[in-house]
């Protein structure tokens, strides 16, 4: 049997238990205040990260990875180090790095600097193409690039070089501006 010294002991800690479980529980049904006055361009820097871009049907179009993204509010600039975005199109995959890349507050304009590589592939090995250069303006939504600096194309076979080019990646389109010198393979 239970003494009574100790039945008005457990009344009184399930009694204690029941008050703080309700005094905790009002703690936590309080509403959190919204915050007012907060400036939405914030200055940071971002990590390791990575960014995935889906469209409408839930398909990948674009994934981006970089060790390092730093934002501007100033400037309305975001600076990326060493940046690898790749791209996919029906049947067609664009890979770019770089050494940097600056993008715009709007996220339009992509400017790649340094060692810019860009290579497509496909199903096909004659949809296979690398271009090498020091300086690419992309624009995201229409997905095209240009430079006004030195490229290097290759096909897998044949080796181009030229100044200046103007890429339109949905058209599959690519114009080699001047200066253009080819060493093509003879089968």
């Amino acid at each position: 049997m239970i003494s009574r010294k100790t039945r008005r002991g457990i009344i009184a800690l399930v009694l204690l238990t029941g008050v703080s479980f309700w005094a905790a529980r009002e703690q936590r049904e309080d509403v959190p205040q919204h915050v007012t006055g907060l400036d939405p361009k914030l200055n940071y820097v971002l990590r390791d990260f990575e960014l995935q871009v889906f469209d409408a049907q839930g398909k990948a179009t674009l994934n981006m990875q970089a060790p390092v993204l730093s934002n501007d509010p100033a400037l309305e600039i975001g600076t990326i180090e060493k940046p690898q975005l790749v791209l996919y199109q029906q049947d067609i995959t664009w890979n770019l790095t770089a050494d940097s890349a600056t993008i715009t507050a709007d996220k339009e304009h992509v400017e790649l600097l340094g060692r810019v590589y860009l290579q497509r592939t496909g199903l096909l090995p004659s949809d296979r193409i690398e271009l090498r250069t020091s300086e690419v303006e992309l624009e995201v939504t229409p997905q095209t690039a240009s430079t006004v600096e030195p490229v290097s194309l290759f096909d897998g076979i044949n080796h181009i070089n030229a100044v200046g080019m103007y890429l339109d990646m949905m058209n599959d389109t690519l114009q080699l501006k001047q200066q253009v010198k080819a060493i093509y393979a003879v089968n």
